[in-house]
């Protein structure tokens, strides 16, 4: 996957896709209701399960980027340790574990579209990623409240309550707060014009997709397209500065074997559990599981951005530069 090819993909392929789907939601939204879980579904197989599964092999990146000695026992005794942890939380205060796992699914969206963004202050730099983050959940979740709210009472037994004035309320000011943090970090000089232009357009466009498209369409499209191709790329980046050789067909194979291992899972807790999961058509035992392999990823991905944040800034001011070369030629 060269630096062109991923140009290429982000600038032109992911919103002219994004926009095919949001007029799709205008024109046939019958079809798209119809077909939001076959699509999800292929979204969920695609990138997002293989964007979370070479875990393995970033932790031995990092270690030894870091100069520490690799242990398989030390990776997968803290990862299942998490995950372990995680499900006693759920076991036992499952609405605290699903506002943890929101707050934590928001900080990762943020954090994985703001990387390239020397924030002047670790505070600022916490509340644009996770505002960010509650932006592109929130809104879907409070435009389709009925789908959504089944979701949550499958996955923590409460029935989420809010009027149609409180929703459009909360989608009002994810919205302009979200577009008010971008003109701040404008002003204040942390992104310049290219950037401000890039960043209101794609939230703007991620937003119309939203109101437009069924829950698991728009968000799926946002997560296969947005999310996990770009947090694919990141890893590949980090890695390449060890493996300058590095591609997508390494990333797919170190995914291969945890890709199966996820989907492994998933089939057992819908075998043994899902029967639990009898309202709608049991997302929730699906969420629950992206929730569970969430949090493990989420630490490790903190830790990737910490190690090679210096390696993905640098790589968006030579983009940057490249953009600035075609415009004086």
């Amino acid at each position: 996957m060269t630096t062109t090819t991923n140009d290429t993909i982000s600038n032109q392929l992911i919103p002219f896709s994004t926009i095919v789907f949001a007029l799709l939601g205008l024109v046939v939204p019958k079809m798209l209701l119809e077909g939001a879980l076959p699509i999800f579904g292929f979204t969920l197989i695609l990138t997002g399960v293989p964007h979370g599964a070479v875990d393995y092999f970033l932790f031995k990146q990092l270690r030894q980027q870091e100069g520490g000695n690799f242990s398989a026992i030390r990776f997968f005794g803290g990862y299942l340790l998490l995950i372990a942890a995680y499900i006693v939380v759920w076991n036992f205060a499952p609405t605290i574990a699903f506002l943890l796992f929101i707050l934590v699914s928001a900080y990762h969206f943020g954090q994985s579209n703001w990387v390239s963004v020397r924030f002047s202050t670790n505070t600022l730099e916490k509340i644009v990623m996770s505002l960010w983050g509650l932006g592109i959940i929130g809104v879907p979740v409070l435009l389709h409240f009925g789908q959504a709210s089944t979701i949550i009472y499958e996955m923590t037994g409460w029935q989420p309550g809010l009027s149609e004035v409180a929703r459009a309320s909360l989608v009002f000011l994810l919205v302009f707060s979200n577009l008010g943090l971008i003109i701040h970090l404008y002003n204040t000089r942390h992104i310049n014009t290219d950037i401000f232009k890039h960043e209101i357009w794609k939230f703007m466009l991620l937003m119309l997709l939203f109101f437009t498209t069924p829950l698991m369409v728009g968000f799926g499209i946002y997560f296969v397209l947005w999310h996990s191709l770009s947090s694919m790329g990141h890893q590949i980046e980090v890695i390449r500065t060890s493996h300058p050789n590095f591609g997508i067909a390494s990333y797919l194979k170190q995914a291969l074997p945890l890709s199966i291992m996820a989907f492994g899972g998933l089939g057992f807790l819908y075998f043994f559990f899902g029967h639990l999961f009898n309202e709608g058509q049991n997302l929730g035992v699906l969420f629950l599981f992206v929730s569970i392999i969430t949090v493990p990823h989420t630490a490790l991905m903190e830790w990737l951005y910490r190690v090679g944040k210096p390696t993905l800034t640098q790589k968006d001011v030579e983009k940057r530069h490249r953009v600035d070369l075609k415009v004086i030629n």
